[in-house]
C-alpha cells in the first residue's frame, strides 16, 4: 500500500513538472502535420526535434447496456493506439510522410522557401529518424488524452498521445514499480 502511494506521488509530481515548462525550442511553435489514415497528427519543431504523437479513434457504442460505454471506450482506445503502431510500420516509410512534414514545414516559413528547401527536406529526414529510433518508448508513453461521449450520436471518441515528455515520464514510472 505505502509502495503505491509512494509510486502515485511520483507520477503526479513528475506529471506536474514536465508541464510547467514551454518546448525547448526559444519560444518555437510546434509544428503539426496531420495524416488522414487513422486521423494522425505528428507535432515537432522547426529544428527537426519531435514533441508528440496523437490518434483520434470514433466507434459508435451499440448496446443499451450499463457497460457498453466502457466498452466502446476500450475499443476506442485500443483503435487509436493500433492505428499508431500501423502509422510507424507503414506510412512512415512511405513518401507521403516526408511529403506531408515538409510541406508543412514550407508552410510554417514561408518567407525565404527558396533557400529553406534543402534544409526542410532534411528536417522532415531528422523527424521521421527520430520517431523510427523511439518507436518503442513512443508506443510504452502512450495515454488517453481526450475521450468524449456523444449521446445525441451514441458515439466514443478517444485520443490516445504519446510525446518525449511522456516516454520520459512512462519510464520512470516503470522503474519506481520494480520492472
Amino acid at each position: 500500500m505505502l509502495k503505491r502511494l509512494i509510486v502515485v506521488t511520483a507520477v503526479m509530481a513528475l506529471t506536474a513538472c514536465s508541464s510547467l515548462g514551454g518546448s525547448k525550442g526559444d519560444g518555437e511553435k510546434p509544428i503539426t502535420s496531420e495524416f488522414l489514415g487513422g486521423n494522425i497528427k505528428v507535432t515537432y519543431t522547426m529544428g527537426g526535434e519531435f514533441e508528440s504523437i496523437s490518434s483520434t479513434n470514433t466507434v459508435k457504442v451499440t448496446s443499451s447496456l450499463p457497460y457498453a460505454t466502457d466498452e466502446a471506450f476500450t475499443v476506442a482506445t485500443l483503435r487509436a493506439r493500433k492505428q499508431i503502431v500501423e502509422f510507424m510500420k507503414l506510412d512512415l516509410e512511405s513518401e507521403k510522410f516526408t511529403d506531408a512534414v515538409y510541406n508543412s514545414l514550407q508552410d510554417a516559413s514561408e518567407e525565404n522557401k527558396a533557400e529553406t528547401t534543402q534544409v526542410n527536406s532534411k528536417i522532415a529526414s531528422e523527424v521521421k529518424e527520430t520517431i523510427k529510433q523511439r518507436a518503442s518508448g513512443i508506443l510504452q508513453g502512450t495515454y488517453v488524452a481526450e475521450k468524449n461521449y456523444d449521446s445525441g450520436t451514441k458515439t466514443v471518441t478517444v485520443t490516445v498521445k504519446s510525446g518525449t515528455k511522456d516516454i520520459t515520464t512512462a519510464k520512470t514510472v516503470r522503474r519506481l514499480m520494480g520492472n
